[in-house]
């Protein structure tokens, strides 16, 4: 049986070292790594700005930062900046860095890169335009939310189309002399084509290119009660950001209603007889997306069990404390999470074994059911305690969620960092 296990973990840690080799998903990873700074410095200016200067954060009520924070202002304004300036452009530059190391291996020339990457952009934009700003005659507006982290997969369709079709026409050149002619026709040409392409985009559709794709794998169903329902919303909303659109899907309208008439019941009423114990928020928010989306934070602390590589350890210590805020991207692009057929087990596995236990620990009034609002960055762990007014029980059944998810996510460590090894010339 142990063997049969160990043959197991190999052909999986090869099957990820081939799937990385891949020259497709090899520049993909490296651009994940080039953006990964920018990412970091993007989460950690929302978790401030959110959590510490807003009044509805966290740390802003428990720790009265309007008392003794001067300027809270311009500061919320300013991080705001930083924000919108990095986690804002993130699709950008995938698209940019995607083509950018596509083209790399086939010409040693940094115009021909830097223009491959440069068209890639330009290619994102062309797709992501209001459609009455186009086809009513007025002035250009662009679809600014498509370009930051939900559009990371985007970033990275539009990088890889733009950067294989330029190392193609690459190819049918002389590589040793950079031909100004040739890399005039070749931009124009590609310049072209994308802004027709970009046009018929507009012209027949009504949502933009990230939108149409959200709208294919959005949650399909309104039975979020259910136990099968909250499952399969884990799911989606695991499958879409695992696949780079960054930001969990959109709940249904009357989640806000139902977590409204909840708090309604519990201030009107003596107990804890609450009219919709079984929703997205009372189950999936609370006890499955500890640290973000997946379980980040059972990630992040099977990285630590784990012997993580220098490189996953620096990516650990820095994201630490986003994650413990619920900002998960850093983790994501970082790791990366994003298309790795490994982590794609446990992202998803992890979540869905949380949702199955807490529901059944609701289900049986065995835990009170989460009913005031919780502040923005609230600790991962702390949400079910202070949503249920200090309940004990709801803690445990928390800290029972994060270690079930972190059992479950260490073996995938272990297995990512043996094929990480591999890949980047490390002995194990």
């Amino acid at each position: 049986m142990t063997d049969r296990i160990a043959q197991l973990g190999m052909r999986l840690v090869n099957g990820e070292v081939r799937f990385y080799r891949n020259r497709q998903i090899s520049a993909i990873r490296q651009a994940l790594r080039l953006i990964f700074p920018i990412i970091l410095l993007g989460s950690l200016a929302d978790f401030l700005e959110q959590s510490w200067l807003r009044t509805d954060g966290y740390y802003y009520q428990t720790l009265h930062v309007a008392r003794w924070l001067f300027q809270v202002k311009i500061l919320r304004q300013y991080l705001r900046l930083i924000g919108a300036g990095t986690l804002g452009l993130a699709g950008i530059l995938m698209a940019f860095a995607v083509s950018f190391y596509l083209v790399v291996p086939v010409t040693r020339h940094m115009t021909d890169r830097l223009m491959a990457g440069t068209i890639a952009v330009i290619s994102l934009k062309f797709f992501n335009v209001t459609r009455t700003s186009v086809l009513g005659g007025h002035t250009i507006k662009w679809v600014a939310t498509d370009l930051g982290i939900q559009g990371i997969l985007v970033g990275i369709l539009v990088g890889v189309l733009v950067g294989n079709g330029y190392r193609w026409a690459l190819g049918h050149r002389s590589p040793d002399l950079e031909q100004i002619p040739s890399t005039l026709v070749i931009t124009c040409t590609w310049l072209v084509v994308m802004a027709a392409l970009g046009l018929l985009w507009v012209s027949t559709q009504t949502v933009s290119l990230n939108s149409a794709f959200a709208s294919i794998i959005r949650w399909p169903f309104r039975l979020p009660h259910f136990i099968l329902g909250l499952l399969g919303y884990c799911v989606l909303n695991g499958a879409f950001e695992w696949l780079g659109v960054l930001g969990p899907l959109s709940a249904s309208s009357g989640q806000s209603i139902e977590s409204a008439q909840n708090l309604a019941a519990v201030l009107a009423h003596r107990g804890w007889q609450l009219p919709h114990p079984l929703t997205l928020h009372t189950v999936v928010s609370v006890y499955a997306n500890v640290g973000g989306t997946g379980m980040m934070l059972a990630l992040l602390l099977a990285l630590f069990l784990s012997r993580p590589t220098a490189w996953q350890r620096r990516i650990g210590w820095l994201s630490l404390v986003p994650t413990l805020g619920n900002f998960n991207a850093p983790m994501m692009v970082g790791l990366p999470v994003i298309l790795s057929p490994l982590m794609s087990i446990p992202f998803i596995l992890a979540p869905s074994a949380c949702i199955t236990l807490s529901w059944l620990c609701i289900r049986l009034k065995w835990v009170p059911t989460v009913a005031y609002p919780l502040l923005t960055g609230t600790p991962g762990p702390l949400q079910a305690y202070l949503g249920t007014g200090g309940s004990w029980t709801a803690l445990a059944l928390s800290l029972a969620d994060l270690i079930l998810s972190t059992a479950i996510y260490y073996p995938f460590v272990k297995l990512v960092q043996a094929a990480h090894r591999q890949l980047d010339g490390e002995v194990a």
